[in-house]
Protein backbone atom coordinates (compact mmCIF):
# COMPACT_ATOMS: atom_id res chain seq x y z
CA UNK A 1 0.00 0.00 0.00
CA UNK A 2 1.42 3.32 -1.04
CA UNK A 3 0.94 6.47 1.52
CA UNK A 4 -1.01 9.37 0.18
CA UNK A 5 0.72 12.29 -0.47
CA UNK A 6 -0.64 15.87 0.82
CA UNK A 7 -2.30 17.88 -1.13
CA UNK A 8 -0.80 20.89 -1.66
CA UNK A 9 -3.50 23.35 0.33
CA UNK A 10 -2.14 20.71 3.29
CA UNK A 11 0.01 21.62 5.80
CA UNK A 12 2.81 19.70 6.74
CA UNK A 13 2.49 18.98 10.22
CA UNK A 14 5.24 18.93 12.53
CA UNK A 15 3.65 17.27 15.33
CA UNK A 16 5.04 13.27 15.30
CA UNK A 17 1.58 12.25 17.37
CA UNK A 18 -0.66 14.33 14.48
CA UNK A 19 1.80 12.96 11.47
CA UNK A 20 1.28 9.42 13.19
CA UNK A 21 -2.74 9.73 12.93
CA UNK A 22 -2.74 11.38 9.42
CA UNK A 23 -0.31 8.01 8.26
CA UNK A 24 -2.76 5.42 9.94
CA UNK A 25 -5.70 7.49 8.19
CA UNK A 26 -3.92 6.70 4.72
CA UNK A 27 -3.54 3.26 5.48
CA UNK A 28 -7.18 3.07 6.51
CA UNK A 29 -7.96 4.89 3.13
CA UNK A 30 -5.78 2.60 0.95
CA UNK A 31 -7.46 -0.60 2.75
CA UNK A 32 -11.14 0.53 2.31
CA UNK A 33 -10.21 1.65 -1.32
CA UNK A 34 -8.69 -2.46 -1.63
CA UNK A 35 -11.65 -3.60 -0.30
CA UNK A 36 -14.62 -2.11 -1.47
CA UNK A 37 -16.40 -0.56 -4.21
CA UNK A 38 -16.78 2.95 -4.12
CA UNK A 39 -19.35 4.54 -2.59
CA UNK A 40 -22.38 5.32 -5.13
CA UNK A 41 -25.92 7.21 -4.18
CA UNK A 42 -28.50 4.72 -4.86
CA UNK A 43 -30.91 7.60 -5.26
CA UNK A 44 -30.85 10.45 -8.05
CA UNK A 45 -30.24 14.21 -6.81
CA UNK A 46 -29.99 16.95 -7.87
CA UNK A 47 -27.25 19.55 -7.11
CA UNK A 48 -28.23 23.34 -6.65
CA UNK A 49 -25.22 26.39 -5.32
CA UNK A 50 -26.27 28.99 -3.43
CA UNK A 51 -24.02 32.08 -3.87
CA UNK A 52 -23.99 35.30 -5.39
CA UNK A 53 -25.31 34.43 -9.05
CA UNK A 54 -28.37 32.67 -7.89
CA UNK A 55 -31.01 34.18 -8.88
CA UNK A 56 -34.75 35.05 -6.71
CA UNK A 57 -36.77 32.95 -9.06
CA UNK A 58 -34.21 29.86 -8.12
CA UNK A 59 -34.25 30.75 -4.07
CA UNK A 60 -38.31 30.66 -3.80
CA UNK A 61 -38.59 27.78 -6.10
CA UNK A 62 -36.48 26.10 -3.37
CA UNK A 63 -38.22 27.57 -0.36
CA UNK A 64 -41.21 26.21 -1.75
CA UNK A 65 -40.02 22.76 -2.15
CA UNK A 66 -38.46 23.30 1.67
CA UNK A 67 -42.03 24.42 2.94
CA UNK A 68 -43.38 20.86 1.49
CA UNK A 69 -40.76 18.93 3.46
CA UNK A 70 -40.05 18.20 6.97
CA UNK A 71 -36.22 16.42 6.66
CA UNK A 72 -33.02 18.05 6.22
CA UNK A 73 -29.86 16.40 6.24
CA UNK A 74 -26.93 18.95 7.44
CA UNK A 75 -23.01 19.19 6.91
CA UNK A 76 -20.88 21.88 7.18
CA UNK A 77 -16.57 22.31 5.81
CA UNK A 78 -14.11 24.89 6.81
CA UNK A 79 -11.61 26.58 4.77
CA UNK A 80 -8.10 24.87 5.84
CA UNK A 81 -5.72 27.59 5.40
CA UNK A 82 -7.97 30.53 7.33
CA UNK A 83 -10.40 28.28 8.79
CA UNK A 84 -13.34 30.22 7.57
CA UNK A 85 -16.29 28.87 7.77
CA UNK A 86 -17.29 28.05 4.77
CA UNK A 87 -20.13 25.58 3.24
CA UNK A 88 -23.25 24.71 4.32
CA UNK A 89 -24.78 21.23 2.92
CA UNK A 90 -28.39 20.60 2.76
CA UNK A 91 -30.22 18.18 1.59
CA UNK A 92 -33.97 17.76 1.38
CA UNK A 93 -35.49 14.31 1.73
CA UNK A 94 -37.99 13.49 -0.53
CA UNK A 95 -40.23 10.29 -1.12
CA UNK A 96 -39.53 8.42 -4.39
CA UNK A 97 -39.79 9.08 -7.04
CA UNK A 98 -38.82 13.02 -6.69
CA UNK A 99 -35.11 13.16 -6.11
CA UNK A 100 -33.25 14.41 -3.60
CA UNK A 101 -31.72 18.01 -3.60
CA UNK A 102 -28.40 19.08 -2.64
CA UNK A 103 -27.57 22.25 -1.35
CA UNK A 104 -24.15 23.62 -1.72
CA UNK A 105 -24.54 27.28 0.25
CA UNK A 106 -20.71 29.11 -0.38
CA UNK A 107 -21.34 31.23 2.93
CA UNK A 108 -17.93 32.91 1.45
CA UNK A 109 -19.94 34.13 -1.88
CA UNK A 110 -22.83 35.22 -0.50
CA UNK A 111 -24.79 37.91 -2.31
CA UNK A 112 -24.69 41.42 -0.61
CA UNK A 113 -26.32 41.63 2.41
CA UNK A 114 -28.89 44.45 1.72
CA UNK A 115 -30.31 42.82 -1.98
CA UNK A 116 -33.25 41.02 -1.91
CA UNK A 117 -31.37 37.40 -2.70
CA UNK A 118 -29.66 37.80 0.58
CA UNK A 119 -32.99 37.81 2.60
CA UNK A 120 -34.78 35.04 0.09
CA UNK A 121 -31.83 32.90 1.81
CA UNK A 122 -32.29 34.21 5.17
CA UNK A 123 -35.56 33.11 4.28
CA UNK A 124 -34.90 29.88 3.13
CA UNK A 125 -33.25 28.23 6.73
CA UNK A 126 -35.85 30.57 8.28
CA UNK A 127 -38.08 27.48 6.80
CA UNK A 128 -35.49 25.34 7.30
CA UNK A 129 -35.38 25.99 11.01
CA UNK A 130 -39.09 25.89 11.35
CA UNK A 131 -41.02 24.21 14.17
CA UNK A 132 -41.71 20.52 13.13
CA UNK A 133 -38.80 19.81 11.12
CA UNK A 134 -36.04 17.17 11.72
CA UNK A 135 -32.43 18.38 10.84
CA UNK A 136 -30.19 15.14 10.70
CA UNK A 137 -26.78 15.51 11.11
CA UNK A 138 -23.64 13.14 11.82
CA UNK A 139 -22.20 15.20 15.11
CA UNK A 140 -23.48 17.94 17.02
CA UNK A 141 -24.85 20.22 14.42
CA UNK A 142 -26.09 22.80 16.34
CA UNK A 143 -22.30 23.83 17.20
CA UNK A 144 -21.05 23.28 13.68
CA UNK A 145 -23.65 26.03 12.80
CA UNK A 146 -22.48 28.41 15.71
CA UNK A 147 -19.80 29.40 13.59
CA UNK A 148 -21.22 30.53 10.64
CA UNK A 149 -23.11 33.02 12.61
CA UNK A 150 -21.03 35.86 11.25
CA UNK A 151 -22.84 35.39 7.90
CA UNK A 152 -26.44 36.93 10.08
CA UNK A 153 -28.60 33.96 7.78
CA UNK A 154 -30.26 32.73 10.82
CA UNK A 155 -30.67 32.49 14.37
CA UNK A 156 -29.19 29.64 16.75
CA UNK A 157 -32.07 29.25 18.57
CA UNK A 158 -33.60 26.37 16.46
CA UNK A 159 -36.93 24.91 17.21
CA UNK A 160 -36.54 21.97 14.83
CA UNK A 161 -35.93 18.65 16.04
CA UNK A 162 -32.05 17.69 15.96
CA UNK A 163 -31.24 14.50 15.62
CA UNK A 164 -27.02 13.86 16.51
CA UNK A 165 -26.93 10.67 14.15
CA UNK A 166 -23.61 9.14 14.94
CA UNK A 167 -24.44 9.32 18.34
CA UNK A 168 -27.70 7.10 17.80
CA UNK A 169 -26.58 4.66 15.57
CA UNK A 170 -23.79 3.84 18.00
CA UNK A 171 -26.27 2.67 20.32
CA UNK A 172 -28.86 1.26 17.27
CA UNK A 173 -25.88 -0.70 15.59
CA UNK A 174 -25.06 -2.10 19.07
CA UNK A 175 -28.81 -3.51 19.76
CA UNK A 176 -28.68 -4.75 15.65
CA UNK A 177 -26.19 -6.45 15.66
CA UNK A 178 -26.87 -8.18 18.55
CA UNK A 179 -30.77 -9.21 17.44
CA UNK A 180 -31.64 -12.77 17.63
CA UNK A 181 -35.22 -13.53 15.80
CA UNK A 182 -37.69 -15.53 17.29
CA UNK A 183 -37.32 -18.32 14.93
CA UNK A 184 -40.40 -19.69 16.36
CA UNK A 185 -43.11 -16.59 15.97
CA UNK A 186 -41.13 -14.59 13.85
CA UNK A 187 -41.83 -15.34 10.29
CA UNK A 188 -39.84 -11.79 9.02
CA UNK A 189 -37.47 -12.17 6.54
CA UNK A 190 -34.18 -11.25 7.38
CA UNK A 191 -32.14 -11.77 4.47
CA UNK A 192 -31.60 -8.10 4.33
CA UNK A 193 -29.72 -8.68 7.70
CA UNK A 194 -26.26 -7.10 7.24
CA UNK A 195 -25.43 -9.95 10.15
CA UNK A 196 -26.22 -12.76 7.89
CA UNK A 197 -24.93 -10.99 4.78
CA UNK A 198 -21.85 -10.62 6.25
CA UNK A 199 -18.81 -11.02 3.53
CA UNK A 200 -15.97 -13.04 4.47
CA UNK A 201 -12.84 -10.68 4.90
CA UNK A 202 -9.59 -10.93 6.10
CA UNK A 203 -9.93 -10.12 9.78
CA UNK A 204 -6.39 -8.38 9.60
CA UNK A 205 -7.53 -6.14 7.26
CA UNK A 206 -11.04 -5.87 7.90
CA UNK A 207 -12.87 -7.05 11.72
CA UNK A 208 -16.27 -9.11 11.58
CA UNK A 209 -19.08 -6.52 12.40
CA UNK A 210 -19.28 -8.26 15.92
CA UNK A 211 -15.60 -7.60 16.76
CA UNK A 212 -15.93 -4.07 15.31
CA UNK A 213 -18.87 -2.74 17.45
CA UNK A 214 -17.09 -5.11 20.33
CA UNK A 215 -14.11 -2.43 20.00
CA UNK A 216 -16.42 0.64 19.73
CA UNK A 217 -18.13 -0.10 22.37
CA UNK A 218 -15.31 -1.16 25.10
CA UNK A 219 -13.78 1.88 24.20
CA UNK A 220 -16.42 4.24 24.27
CA UNK A 221 -16.12 5.87 20.78
CA UNK A 222 -18.39 6.62 18.27
CA UNK A 223 -18.54 5.70 14.83
CA UNK A 224 -17.09 7.57 11.89
CA UNK A 225 -19.58 8.10 8.60
CA UNK A 226 -16.65 5.80 6.48
CA UNK A 227 -17.03 2.76 8.83
CA UNK A 228 -20.71 3.35 8.97
CA UNK A 229 -20.91 3.20 5.28
CA UNK A 230 -18.23 0.08 4.96
CA UNK A 231 -20.08 -2.25 7.64
CA UNK A 232 -23.62 -1.28 6.12
CA UNK A 233 -23.23 -1.14 2.78
CA UNK A 234 -19.67 -2.71 1.92
CA UNK A 235 -18.73 0.62 -0.10
CA UNK A 236 -15.79 2.67 0.64
CA UNK A 237 -16.67 6.25 1.32
CA UNK A 238 -13.23 8.33 0.59
CA UNK A 239 -12.77 10.88 3.13
CA UNK A 240 -9.36 12.41 1.54
CA UNK A 241 -11.20 15.36 0.86
CA UNK A 242 -11.84 16.32 4.23
CA UNK A 243 -9.70 18.86 4.97
CA UNK A 244 -9.15 21.31 1.86
CA UNK A 245 -9.80 24.45 1.03
CA UNK A 246 -13.31 25.34 0.59
CA UNK A 247 -13.72 29.05 0.40
CA UNK A 248 -11.96 28.93 -3.09
CA UNK A 249 -15.64 29.21 -4.94
CA UNK A 250 -16.69 25.79 -6.27
CA UNK A 251 -19.36 27.30 -8.40
CA UNK A 252 -17.35 27.45 -11.67
CA UNK A 253 -19.45 30.50 -13.09
CA UNK A 254 -18.12 32.64 -9.97
CA UNK A 255 -16.33 35.79 -11.08
CA UNK A 256 -14.97 35.92 -7.60
CA UNK A 257 -13.27 32.36 -7.55
CA UNK A 258 -9.81 31.47 -6.69
CA UNK A 259 -8.88 30.72 -10.13
CA UNK A 260 -5.38 29.13 -9.00
CA UNK A 261 -7.71 25.99 -8.52
CA UNK A 262 -8.40 23.53 -11.51
CA UNK A 263 -12.20 22.33 -12.35
CA UNK A 264 -10.95 18.86 -11.65
CA UNK A 265 -10.50 19.86 -8.07
CA UNK A 266 -13.45 21.42 -7.69
CA UNK A 267 -15.49 18.81 -8.82
CA UNK A 268 -13.47 16.45 -6.02
CA UNK A 269 -14.65 18.88 -3.78
CA UNK A 270 -18.28 18.97 -4.90
CA UNK A 271 -18.85 15.46 -5.00
CA UNK A 272 -17.35 15.00 -1.55
CA UNK A 273 -19.88 17.17 0.01
CA UNK A 274 -22.44 15.99 -1.58
CA UNK A 275 -21.55 12.15 -0.98
CA UNK A 276 -21.33 13.27 2.60
CA UNK A 277 -25.11 14.20 2.69
CA UNK A 278 -26.43 11.14 0.66
CA UNK A 279 -24.60 8.35 2.36
CA UNK A 280 -26.00 9.84 5.86
CA UNK A 281 -29.39 9.78 4.12
CA UNK A 282 -28.90 6.07 3.08
CA UNK A 283 -28.19 5.06 6.51
CA UNK A 284 -30.89 7.27 8.15
CA UNK A 285 -33.49 5.57 5.50
CA UNK A 286 -31.69 1.92 6.02
CA UNK A 287 -32.32 2.38 9.93
CA UNK A 288 -36.51 3.21 9.50
CA UNK A 289 -36.43 0.83 6.80
CA UNK A 290 -35.11 -1.92 8.92
CA UNK A 291 -37.16 -0.71 11.80
CA UNK A 292 -40.30 -1.16 9.54
CA UNK A 293 -39.41 -4.93 8.42
CA UNK A 294 -39.30 -6.04 11.74
CA UNK A 295 -42.17 -4.04 13.12
CA UNK A 296 -44.74 -5.42 10.96
CA UNK A 297 -47.32 -4.53 13.45
CA UNK A 298 -46.34 -0.81 15.31
CA UNK A 299 -46.90 -0.90 18.82
CA UNK A 300 -45.09 2.76 19.27
CA UNK A 301 -47.56 3.85 16.39
CA UNK A 302 -44.24 5.39 14.66
CA UNK A 303 -45.68 6.84 11.11
CA UNK A 304 -42.77 8.99 10.05
CA UNK A 305 -38.91 8.96 9.89
CA UNK A 306 -38.70 11.94 12.38
CA UNK A 307 -41.32 10.13 14.95
CA UNK A 308 -38.86 7.45 14.42
CA UNK A 309 -35.49 8.91 15.46
CA UNK A 310 -37.16 10.89 18.06
CA UNK A 311 -37.92 7.20 19.97
CA UNK A 312 -34.36 6.44 19.48
CA UNK A 313 -33.13 9.69 20.28
CA UNK A 314 -35.47 8.67 23.36
CA UNK A 315 -33.72 5.05 23.94
CA UNK A 316 -30.20 5.66 22.84
CA UNK A 317 -28.76 9.42 24.24
CA UNK A 318 -31.97 10.89 26.44
CA UNK A 319 -31.81 7.80 28.77
CA UNK A 320 -28.75 7.37 28.74
CA UNK A 321 -26.93 9.62 30.94
CA UNK A 322 -29.82 8.78 33.93
CA UNK A 323 -28.42 4.62 33.69
CA UNK A 324 -25.08 5.51 33.56
CA UNK A 325 -26.29 7.91 37.15
CA UNK A 326 -27.55 4.52 38.46
CA UNK A 327 -24.57 2.23 37.55
CA UNK A 328 -21.94 4.64 38.98
CA UNK A 329 -24.11 4.86 42.17
CA UNK A 330 -23.91 1.29 42.08
CA UNK A 331 -20.17 0.70 41.10
CA UNK A 332 -19.55 3.20 44.29
CA UNK A 333 -21.35 0.70 46.76
CA UNK A 334 -20.74 -2.51 45.73
CA UNK A 335 -18.52 -4.50 48.53
CA UNK A 336 -15.06 -5.72 46.91
CA UNK A 337 -15.13 -9.16 46.17
CA UNK A 338 -13.32 -11.95 47.50
CA UNK A 339 -12.36 -13.05 44.28
CA UNK A 340 -9.08 -15.23 44.10
CA UNK A 341 -5.85 -13.61 43.28
CA UNK A 342 -2.78 -13.75 41.20
CA UNK A 343 0.21 -11.49 41.64
CA UNK A 344 3.69 -11.61 38.93
CA UNK A 345 6.92 -11.92 40.99
CA UNK A 346 10.77 -11.84 38.79
CA UNK A 347 10.67 -15.55 39.24
CA UNK A 348 7.37 -16.85 40.50
CA UNK A 349 4.15 -17.33 38.46
CA UNK A 350 0.95 -18.02 39.73
CA UNK A 351 -1.92 -20.11 38.42
CA UNK A 352 -4.69 -17.71 36.81
CA UNK A 353 -8.28 -18.28 38.55
CA UNK A 354 -11.15 -17.93 35.86
CA UNK A 355 -13.76 -18.95 38.82
CA UNK A 356 -15.18 -15.31 38.30
CA UNK A 357 -16.16 -14.41 35.19
CA UNK A 358 -17.96 -11.69 34.02
CA UNK A 359 -21.02 -12.24 31.62
CA UNK A 360 -19.43 -9.96 28.92
CA UNK A 361 -19.85 -11.62 25.26
CA UNK A 362 -20.10 -9.99 22.14
CA UNK A 363 -22.54 -13.41 20.93
CA UNK A 364 -25.93 -12.61 20.27
CA UNK A 365 -27.37 -15.78 21.85
CA UNK A 366 -26.43 -14.18 25.49
CA UNK A 367 -27.72 -11.40 27.39
CA UNK A 368 -27.22 -8.30 25.55
CA UNK A 369 -23.65 -6.31 25.98
CA UNK A 370 -24.95 -2.84 27.14
CA UNK A 371 -25.26 -3.46 31.03
CA UNK A 372 -21.78 -4.54 30.83
CA UNK A 373 -19.95 -2.39 28.61
CA UNK A 374 -21.89 0.76 30.14
CA UNK A 375 -20.36 -0.89 34.07
CA UNK A 376 -16.95 -1.88 32.37
CA UNK A 377 -16.80 2.17 30.95
CA UNK A 378 -18.08 3.57 34.29
CA UNK A 379 -15.36 1.88 35.98
CA UNK A 380 -12.65 2.84 33.83
CA UNK A 381 -13.88 6.95 34.64
CA UNK A 382 -13.73 6.23 38.22
CA UNK A 383 -10.21 4.30 38.47
CA UNK A 384 -8.31 4.36 35.45
CA UNK A 385 -10.02 8.19 33.59
CA UNK A 386 -7.04 10.02 31.54
CA UNK A 387 -8.43 13.17 29.53
CA UNK A 388 -8.67 12.38 25.34
CA UNK A 389 -6.23 15.43 25.41
CA UNK A 390 -3.79 14.30 28.09
CA UNK A 391 -1.82 11.50 28.06
CA UNK A 392 0.38 9.86 30.72
CA UNK A 393 4.05 9.75 30.95
CA UNK A 394 5.82 6.06 30.97
CA UNK A 395 6.67 7.14 34.70
CA UNK A 396 3.15 8.20 35.47
CA UNK A 397 1.78 5.71 34.43
CA UNK A 398 3.94 3.67 36.17
CA UNK A 399 3.53 5.21 39.79
CA UNK A 400 -0.53 4.97 38.76
CA UNK A 401 -0.56 1.48 37.91
CA UNK A 402 2.50 -0.63 38.29
CA UNK A 403 4.84 0.72 41.10
CA UNK A 404 3.73 -1.82 44.33
CA UNK A 405 7.74 -1.99 45.12
CA UNK A 406 7.64 -2.48 49.03
CA UNK A 407 9.02 1.18 50.65
CA UNK A 408 12.83 1.60 51.62
CA UNK A 409 13.90 4.43 52.67
CA UNK A 410 12.29 5.30 56.52
CA UNK A 411 10.66 8.51 55.29
CA UNK A 412 8.63 6.28 52.62
CA UNK A 413 7.84 4.06 55.78
CA UNK A 414 6.35 6.85 57.66
CA UNK A 415 4.28 8.43 54.67
CA UNK A 416 2.99 5.16 54.14
CA UNK A 417 1.63 4.27 57.75
CA UNK A 418 0.16 7.75 57.99
CA UNK A 419 -1.83 7.25 54.98
CA UNK A 420 -2.96 3.67 55.90
CA UNK A 421 -3.67 5.39 59.42
CA UNK A 422 -5.86 8.03 57.93
CA UNK A 423 -7.78 4.99 55.83
CA UNK A 424 -8.26 3.38 59.40
CA UNK A 425 -9.80 6.31 60.54
CA UNK A 426 -12.74 6.76 57.93
CA UNK A 427 -14.82 4.26 57.46
CA UNK A 428 -17.42 3.40 55.83
CA UNK A 429 -21.01 1.91 57.06
CA UNK A 430 -23.39 -0.07 55.32
CA UNK A 431 -27.03 -0.41 56.04
CA UNK A 432 -29.56 -2.44 54.26
CA UNK A 433 -32.80 -1.11 54.05
CA UNK A 434 -36.16 -2.63 54.45
CA UNK A 435 -36.29 -2.20 50.47
CA UNK A 436 -33.17 -4.45 50.12
CA UNK A 437 -31.49 -0.41 48.76
CA UNK A 438 -28.04 -0.22 50.29
CA UNK A 439 -27.22 3.01 51.62
CA UNK A 440 -23.70 4.86 52.24
CA UNK A 441 -22.79 6.72 55.30
CA UNK A 442 -19.79 8.34 55.63
CA UNK A 443 -18.72 8.48 59.58
CA UNK A 444 -15.94 9.81 60.93
CA UNK A 445 -14.70 7.86 64.04
CA UNK A 446 -12.37 8.75 66.35
CA UNK A 447 -8.89 7.67 65.46
CA UNK A 448 -7.22 5.22 67.11
CA UNK A 449 -3.78 5.89 69.08
CA UNK A 450 -0.89 5.78 66.98
CA UNK A 451 1.40 2.89 68.02
CA UNK A 452 5.11 2.73 67.01
CA UNK A 453 5.81 -0.29 64.66
CA UNK A 454 9.12 -1.75 64.20
CA UNK A 455 10.80 -1.40 60.60
CA UNK A 456 10.04 -5.61 60.18
CA UNK A 457 6.66 -5.57 61.19
CA UNK A 458 6.11 -1.79 58.96
CA UNK A 459 7.70 -3.90 55.87
CA UNK A 460 5.00 -6.76 56.94
CA UNK A 461 2.03 -4.87 56.86
CA UNK A 462 3.11 -2.46 53.95
CA UNK A 463 3.63 -6.27 52.09
CA UNK A 464 0.23 -7.59 53.14
CA UNK A 465 -1.60 -4.11 51.67
CA UNK A 466 0.32 -4.52 48.30
CA UNK A 467 -1.04 -8.11 48.03
CA UNK A 468 -4.30 -6.53 49.19
CA UNK A 469 -4.87 -3.82 46.27
CA UNK A 470 -3.58 -6.05 44.06
CA UNK A 471 -6.65 -8.20 44.66
CA UNK A 472 -8.07 -7.89 41.44
CA UNK A 473 -4.95 -8.14 38.83
CA UNK A 474 -3.61 -10.30 36.25
CA UNK A 475 -7.07 -12.38 36.57
CA UNK A 476 -7.47 -12.10 32.50
CA UNK A 477 -4.30 -11.39 30.68
CA UNK A 478 -2.51 -11.62 27.11
CA UNK A 479 0.75 -12.71 27.49
CA UNK A 480 3.50 -12.39 24.50
CA UNK A 481 6.81 -12.34 23.82
CA UNK A 482 8.51 -8.51 24.82
CA UNK A 483 11.46 -7.45 23.12
CA UNK A 484 10.99 -4.00 23.47
CA UNK A 485 10.67 -0.96 26.04
CA UNK A 486 6.98 -0.39 27.77
CA UNK A 487 7.02 2.86 26.21
CA UNK A 488 6.91 1.18 23.06
CA UNK A 489 4.66 -1.16 24.09
CA UNK A 490 1.52 1.28 25.23
CA UNK A 491 2.31 3.27 22.08
CA UNK A 492 0.97 -0.50 20.05
CA UNK A 493 -1.15 -0.92 22.53
CA UNK A 494 -2.70 2.20 22.06
CA UNK A 495 -2.57 1.91 18.39
CA UNK A 496 -4.97 -1.43 18.61
CA UNK A 497 -7.17 0.36 21.25
CA UNK A 498 -6.61 -2.25 24.02
CA UNK A 499 -8.33 -1.15 27.09
CA UNK A 500 -5.72 -2.50 29.20
CA UNK A 501 -5.68 -1.79 32.76
CA UNK A 502 -1.45 -2.72 33.67
CA UNK A 503 0.83 -4.38 31.96
CA UNK A 504 3.73 -5.90 33.72
CA UNK A 505 7.38 -6.92 31.76
CA UNK A 506 9.36 -9.80 33.16
CA UNK A 507 12.21 -10.37 31.87
CA UNK A 508 11.25 -11.36 28.15
CA UNK A 509 7.94 -11.81 28.43
CA UNK A 510 4.97 -9.16 28.59
CA UNK A 511 1.52 -9.63 30.49
CA UNK A 512 -1.20 -7.58 29.52
CA UNK A 513 -4.09 -7.42 32.10
CA UNK A 514 -7.57 -7.11 31.16
CA UNK A 515 -11.11 -6.49 32.54
CA UNK A 516 -12.79 -9.45 31.69
CA UNK A 517 -12.38 -13.31 30.27
CA UNK A 518 -14.32 -12.26 27.06
CA UNK A 519 -11.76 -9.50 26.52
CA UNK A 520 -9.24 -11.77 27.07
CA UNK A 521 -10.25 -14.05 24.74
CA UNK A 522 -10.78 -11.53 22.37
CA UNK A 523 -7.27 -9.57 22.12
CA UNK A 524 -5.70 -12.96 22.34
CA UNK A 525 -7.21 -13.40 19.27
CA UNK A 526 -6.34 -10.08 17.69
CA UNK A 527 -2.72 -9.27 18.93
CA UNK A 528 0.25 -10.99 16.73
CA UNK A 529 2.56 -13.40 18.65
CA UNK A 530 5.64 -11.09 17.40
CA UNK A 531 4.08 -7.63 17.98
CA UNK A 532 6.08 -6.71 20.78
CA UNK A 533 9.16 -8.26 19.52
Amino acid sequence: MSNLSLSNDQHLPTNPSVTDRINKKDEKECRYEQLFSPYHPSKSYVLYFINSLTTEAELKMLCNVIKGATDFIFDTESDIRSYTPALIQVLIVQEDPEPSLVLLIETTHLPDISSNRFREIQNLFYHLFRIGTNLYSWGPLVDELERFQIYQLFSISIPSNVFNVQRIFTGWFNEHINMKPDDNNNTTDYDDSIVINAPQFDPELFLPPTMMNHLKIINNQLWSLQDAIAYIFYQYLSKRETLRSWAIGLDKRLPSRDKNYSLNYRKRLIKYASYDCLSLMEIILFMYENYLSNHPVNDLHIQSLGEYFSYLNTKFITSSSLVKTRQVYEILIDDESEDSMTVHDLNERHPISFEHQTSYDVNPNQQTLEQDFDIYQQQQEIEFYVPHDQHLTTDQYVNDHESYSEPNSPQELNHYHQQNDYYQAVEIDHHVQENNLIVISNSLRKPKSKRKRSRVAQQRRNHQSNIRRRRHRYKFEVIRPLNTTITHVKQILHSYAVPYINVNPVQSTLYIDLRSKDLQDYFEQLLPMDLFL
